[in-house]
Formats: structure tokens, C-alpha cells, sequence
């Protein structure tokens, strides 16, 4: 469809823009509220801009439309291009809701309803330090050494669950509830409060409180918000499948029964559940609350091809009972054709590298990002890039040899090098808290920093002033301890030898890894702490690095990475990727250990499987023309994903390549998830499929789509000879069954 735009001031400006029917059906929308749900690649900003447009074209004054974005880059980007389709116009206000919150509370102080606050926001440094002191102070006993010497353990988990508390209605006391935080975390509902005195006091404002505050303070004073409500005849709100309870609220407060809103998301790219945000406020609560809504889809994709759009349908569609719940995303007829790669390895790192080196000779290395699901999956791959020179940029602000988990190995090869008799005070300190607090000794934190300060001084024989400072009251076990640290200090200061000797005796010797499972708040900081020293031994490993000589070689790497400028290939994680796209993209590590990664700490978060799968489906609707996902070798120790079957992956090759062809029928591996494959094939016109037949014993594989009598759609995500694990769509449970017992009851799709 052609649509022409004539400037509401001028008929000198014509523009004039191709639409597809449903971009144009919500171009066009004129009154009511209105949902739209718009799959990844879709043309929503470009849809959303020439709506601007035709409604301030209509007569509706710029000063009563209001757009809200998610954030602030959003917001830019928006700006400059409704600025380019309207130039020389004024534009209506485009914000994003942490600005429009600032804005509400600066009218609250101006007419006294509000105190005013520090015009700098508290940071994130502060907030943990004021954390730290209260998780201290309201520890029980029993928790109160732990709490004192594990500080990271404790102050990331409060620190997310005072977040959580931000974007929820509900009180602190039923958000724990709902958390899924563990009982001896509950004394976190008396830190927050005592957080929420202590800025009240000093007038300082979080991030999240520039949306909180002003909301809270409606709840309370129903007439205050009456006073903001209603002003607008128009709000539009981007990224709604992102908002929170909270952001809804003032959504609610802002439309005042009287504008007309407009939404746009996509529950299936629902992935910061972790701050409140709910895919329910998208798909169900709005329309709820705003009634009536006309809905309007855009299903088709101008980023990549068919392939691409039916494997992502058939990985997303294990969260749904029934396909027509959702919203299919399509290849658009000029979307660029999406290769897809398949690469088998138990060398992810390798494999991605591999991948890297061949791209490269058909596309620049700022075409390629590399996106993971934990930072760790990184770690080797980019130690291979500094190696090999390969250009490389990271959303991370430091490189992976900077890591934290790193610096005690650091030490020890710097000491090895005869460095410590050059440092100065400060340095010794620095190095003396790492060797003595990674990881932490089961020792009084006090008697710690005693040690330090007595050790400080020390400029030679490291390992011998160590074993000297040992203090005589202290247990058998921690003496021990300090002992074998002196040990393996000595042993690098002597410089002989090979330098993976030396470091991976202070990983046993310390029992580094352990040590590391008791400390980190959560499973994945476990994980990605240990595969990051895992991999740096590794690459010490196989690059036979001399003792004497490792602290050269470590700091030829660290100044290559420091000399990285922006370009080349860039590292990523799901969650840095949400938005973006790049013409290649690879997914490392794509096994049943990280796809679906179900944290087993006590102290995480909970996550479900139709979350992992929604971090899988942004992950790789991230590519246009091709995705290289990395999968173990079958039968490995490293189980396959239970979102990826191979078949998802095949069949999505052969229908992509039946497009265009005379073939009548096509002959598909039964493992597909048939109907959103069905639905898909209608809709090019493909005919009829013809579906192969599994052997008995293959039926059962995990990623099989089951019936059940009684619970319904599930997934099998695990098996063995004798059990079988279900995953049930419509509680979100994995269930565990005898297999022989189960396999009568069920039907396999």
C-alpha cells in the first residue's frame, strides 16, 4: 500500500512511504483504544512516526499527544525520526517515563505536596553501601557473621528485592512473599523500610523512585493525581510488554478516563521480569482496565527471512496452549533470505571463533555480535580475540582479565615477577586484600583487616611474612588455611616453572570454586565467576605460559584489550541485545545447561521456562542474514536444549527453501512444532505437508510437544531410561513420571 502525507502547515511537502495493510490499518486508526502487538523487525517505529503525523495532520494539538518510551535511547531515535518525517515542524513530547516522573515530582515541590530532593540521583555504589550498613545493623544473630563476611552474597539480593518492592502497587511485605526469596532473607522487609527512612531523611531520590514516589504519593492523596490526569488526548506507549505495575499505575493517572491510549509490544519479548515487568499487563490487564481496545498485529518481519521467522515461531510457541494465542511472526516478501548455521562443538569458544574467521572474509566485524546468555560464555572467546588480534568490542566496561574472580591469579604471576618490591602501599594493600579475601577465609572480617594492615609493609618474601602474621588464636582450619596460601605464594615468588602449576594450585589449594558457590548471591554468579577462572587457566594451559614470564604475557593482553576503539565484533548478552540487530549473529553455548538455565541458588530469583525461551527468541530474532548457533555434540556430557530440537531447526531450512518452488507438498520431520509450522505453511501457499513418521523410541525426545488427560500441553525436557520430565504450559510445572506409566496416557503432537 502507498500512503501520501501532505504537511499540515505547508502543501509544499509531500512524502510519501510504502505500507504493508496492517501498518496501515493502525496509520489510519482514528478512535478508542488500541493494542498492538508487533513481532521483532516489524516496521513499528517507522508505523508508529507516520501515526504522529496523521494525527496532528487530523487537528490534534501536539500539545495534548504525549509518546512514552522505555528508555532513553529509544527515545532519541524516536525523536530524530519523526523530526525527519516532519522537518521544520514542532513535535509533541517524546519521554520516557523516568523523565516524566522527574517532571510530575518537580510540579509536586513546586506546589508543596512534595519535599525536594538531591539533584543528584543516588548511584548504584551508594545504594550498596547504605545496603551493606543496614543488612549489618537488622541481620539476625544467626546470620550476622555470615552477613559480615560474604558481602556481595547479601547485598545483590536485597538490592533486587528493594528494586522489586519499586515496581510493584503491593506492599514490601507481600512482594517478598511473592519473590520466591528464601525465609532467611526475610529481615530484607525491615532493611528496606529502614533504607526508605534514611532517604527520607537525607532527601535522596534512586532511579526507580522518580516513577515510585509520585505514584506512592497518588495512592495515598487520590485528589493529587486527579490533579495530572486527563490533560492528554492521546498516549502512546512503546515497549509496553517492559513496563511495571507501577508504570501502568501512572499510566492509568495520566489517561484520567479521557485519553485515548495506544500500546505497542510483544509479550514474547518479555525479559526484565526480574524489575516487575509481567507479559500479562500486555496480553490480558489492558484491556482489562481500558476498555473497548481494537487490536491490530504486525506479524510481518522486514529483518530477517523465513527461516529465521519459522524457527523462532516454533521455539516461542512451547509457551502457548494454542497457536492462535499469539501472534506469528512472518518474513515480510522483502526480507533478506536468513541463513541458518548449525555448529556442532563441546568448544563453544572455539567453534564461535572459527565462525568469526569465516565470516569475516564476507562481512566487516562490526556486522557480527556475539550474544550470550551469562557473561562467562564469553570469557574464552574473548581470550582467543586478543590473542589472535581479531578487533573486538564488549558491553561489558571492562575486559574479562579484569574480572574480580581474576585478581588473586593476577597477583601471584606479578609476584612471580618480582613486581611487589615496586608497588607502593596503596598496591600492597590492594594486593593483600585479594590474596587474603578470594576467596574468603572462614575468618572474623576484623581479624582480616588486622592482617592487611600488619602485612602491608611487606615489600619481598611475600609467602614467609604470611606465614610469620599467622595470628596464635586462631582454630586449627584457619590457620591451615592461611598456611596454604602462604604456600603457594612462596612458590610463585620463586619464578620457576610453569605458570598453570602455580595458579591452579591456589584454585585447589584454596578450594576456590567452593568458596565461590558460598559466596556469590546467586547460581549464575557462581557459574559465570568459575568458567571465567576455568578459562583462564585453560588459555594459561594451552598457551604453556612460564611462571617467570606470565605477568609480561597477562599484561601484552590487558593493554590490547585497553587499546580496543569502538568497532569489530561485539560481545554481548541477551539482555544488551534487546532492540538492536546485526546482519550476523551467533549464540554460543546453546545446551540443555544454559537454554533453559534454572539458577539452583537459594539466594536467586526464581525463573520459569517461558521466560528462558522468551531470552532464546530475542536472542535470535537479533540476526538478518545469518545465525550460527553453536549446540553440543549428541550424546555428550553437555545435554542438547530442550527448546531446540534438531528438527525445528531442519524443517525450517526445508520450508524456507521450498518458498518459490512448484513442489506441491513437503515432507517435514514430525518433531516440528506442527501447527505453528502449518499455520505458517498455509499462509505462503506451500500446500499440503506431509509429515514424517518417528520411530517409537525417537517420540519420546526432548522438545516433544505431549498431551496429557488432565494437565494438558506440555514439552518433554528430560528422560531416562526409566523417568520422564514433563514441563506443563499451563501451570508452568515440570513434573517427573515413570515412564512406562506415563507414555500410555499421552498423546505426542
Amino acid at each position: 500500500m502507498t500512503l501520501v502525507f501532505y504537511a499540515p502547515f505547508t502543501n509544499l511537502t509531500r512524502f510519501i512511504v510504502q505500507y504493508t495493510d496492517e501498518q496501515q490499518a493502525i496509520i489510519g486508526h482514528e478512535g478508542g483504544h488500541a493494542r498492538i502487538i508487533a513481532v521483532a523487525g516489524s516496521g513499528k517505529t517507522q508505523t508508529l512516526t507516520a501515526y504522529v503525523r496523521q494525527r496532528l495532520a487530523a487537528g490534534v494539538p501536539k500539545k495534548r499527544l504525549l509518546v512514552l518510551m522505555y528508555n532513553k535511547a529509544a527515545q532519541i531515535d524516536f525523536e530524530q525520526r519523526l523530526r525527519s518525517l516532519m522537518p521544520g515542524q514542532s513535535l509533541p513530547d517524546v519521554r520516557t517515563f523516568h523523565s516524566l516522573g522527574y517532571r510530575i515530582c518537580q510540579t509536586l515541590i513546586r506546589q508543596g505536596d512534595m519535599l525536594p530532593f538531591g539533584r543528584t540521583l543516588l548511584s548504584d555504589s551508594e545504594v550498596e553501601m547504605i545496603l551493606w550498613q543496614l543488612l549489618r545493623e537488622c541481620a539476625p544473630e544467626a546470620l550476622a557473621d555470615d552477613v559480615l563476611s560474604r558481602k556481595k552474597k547479601w547485598v545483590e539480593p536485597a538490592l533486587a528485592y528493594i528494586e522489586l518492592v519499586k515496581s510493584q502497587l503491593a506492599p514490601p511485605e507481600q512482594v517478598f512473599e511473592q519473590s520466591g526469596l528464601p525465609d532467611n532473607c526475610r529481615f530484607f522487609i525491615e532493611v528496606f523500610h529502614r533504607f526508605e527512612d534514611w532517604r527520607s531523611d537525607q532527601r535522596r531520590f534512586t532511579y526507580s523512585d522518580l516513577i515510585c514516589e509520585p505514584v506512592m504519593r497518588f495512592e495515598r492523596e487520590p485528589h493529587l493525581a486527579r490533579q495530572f490526569g486527563g490533560h492528554m488526548a492521546e498516549i502512546i506507549v512503546d515497549e509496553y510488554q517492559d513496563i511495571n505495575p507501577v508504570q501502568q499505575r501512572l499510566l492509568e493517572v495520566l489517561q484520567g478516563d479521557r485519553a485515548q491510549l495506544m500500546i505497542v509490544g510483544d509479550p514474547d519479548q518479555t525479559i526484565y521480569e526480574f524489575r516487575g515487568s509481567r507479559p500479562q499487563l500486555l496480553s490480558q490487564q489492558f484491556a482489562e482496565r481500558f476498555q473497548p481496545v481494537v487490536d491490530y498485529h504486525l506479524s510481518h518481519t522486514f529483518r530477517f527471512g523465513h527461516a529465521l521467522s519459522l524457527l523462532a515461531n516454533q521455539v516461542i510457541s512451547g509457551n502457548y496452549a494454542h497457536d492462535d494465542a499469539r501472534t506469528q511472526c512472518v518474513s515480510d516478501a522483502t526480507a533478506s533470505t536468513t541463513e541458518l548455521v548449525r555448529l556442532v562443538s563441546d568448544d563453544s569458544a572455539q567453534a564461535a571463533f572459527d565462525c568469526i574467521t569465516r565470516w569475516q572474509q564476507a562481512y566487516s566485524l562490526d556486522d557480527i555480535a556475539v550474544i550470550n546468555r551469562l557473561w562467562a560464555n564469553s570469557a574464552r572467546l574473548e581470550l582467543m580475540l586478543l590473542e589472535h588480534g581479531v578487533h573486538y568490542q564488549t558491553d561489558q566496561p571492562f575486559s574479562v582479565l579484569e574480572r574480580h574472580e581474576l585478581r588473586p591469579l593476577r597477583v601471584l604471576l606479578q609476584l612471580a615477577d618480582g613486581q611487589g618490591i615496586q608497588w607502593s602501599p596503596a598496591i600492597r594493600r590492594q594486593a593483600w586484600q585479594s590474596l587474603l579475601t578470594q576467596p574468603y577465609l572462614k575468618i572474623r572480617k576484623a581479624l582480616i583487616d588486622q592482617l592487611i594492615r600488619t602485612l602491608t609493609p611487606t615489600t619481598t618474601q611475600w609467602g614467609q611474612a604470611l606465614r610469620n602474621a599467622v595470628p596464635e588464636n586462631l582454630s586449627r582450619y584457619q590457620s591451615e588455611a592461611l598456611f596454604e596460601r602462604a604456600r603457594w605464594i612462596e612458590k610463585a615468588e620463586r619464578g620457576q616453572g610453569a605458570a598453570y602449576a602455580v595458579l591452579q594450585g591456589w584454585v585447589q589449594g584454596t578450594d576456590y570454586y567452593s568458596a565461590m558457590q558460598e559466596n556469590a548471591f546467586s547460581a549464575s554468579a557462581v557459574d559465570d565467576q568459575k568458567a571465567t577462572v576455568q578459562a583462564f587457566l585453560s588459555f594459561v594451559r594451552s598457551h604453556r605460559w612460564a611462571l617467570s614470564d606470565g605477568a609480561h604475557q597477562l599484561q601484552t593482553l590487558v593493554e590490547r584489550a585497553r587499546e580496543q576503539t569502538a568497532g569489530g565484533v561485539l560481545i554481548t548478552s541477551i539482555h544488551k541485545s534487546k532492540g538492536r540487530e546485526w546482519p550476523c549473529v551467533i549464540i554460543p553455548e546453546l545446551n540443555g545447561q544454559f537454554y533453559p538455565y534454572q539458577p539452583e541458588s537459594e539466594m536467586s530469583l526464581p525463573t520459569s521456562l517461558a521466560s528462558e525461551r522468551r531470552l532464546l527468541y530475542v536472542a535470535m530474532t537479533r540476526a538478518r542474514h545469518r545465525l550460527a548457533l553453536i549446540v553440543p555434540t549428541p550424546g555428550g556430557s553437555v545435554p542438547a536444549s530442550s527448546f531446540l530440537p534438531d528438527a525445528f531447526i531442519d524443517g525450517a531450512r526445508q520450508v524456507a527453501s521450498a518458498v518459490g518452488s512448484p513442489e506441491s507438498s513437503l515432507t517435514l520431520p514430525s518433531d516440528m512444532h506442527r501447527s505453528s509450522v502449518e499455520t505458517y505453511v498455509r499462509y505462503l501457499g506451500l500446500g499440503e505437508i506431509d509429515w514424517q513418521t518417528a520411530a517409537p523410541e525417537a517420540s519420546e525426545g526432548a522438545g516433544q510437544r505431549v498431551r496429557h488427560p488432565s494437565l494438558g500441553l506440555g514439552q518433554i525436557v528430560g528422560q531416562t531410561e526409566e523417568r520422564l520430565q514433563i514441563h506443563f504450559i499451563r501451570d508452568d510445572r515440570i513434573r517427573e513420571f515413570d515412564r512406562q506409566l506415563v507414555s500410555r496416557l499421552l498423546d505426542y503432537l
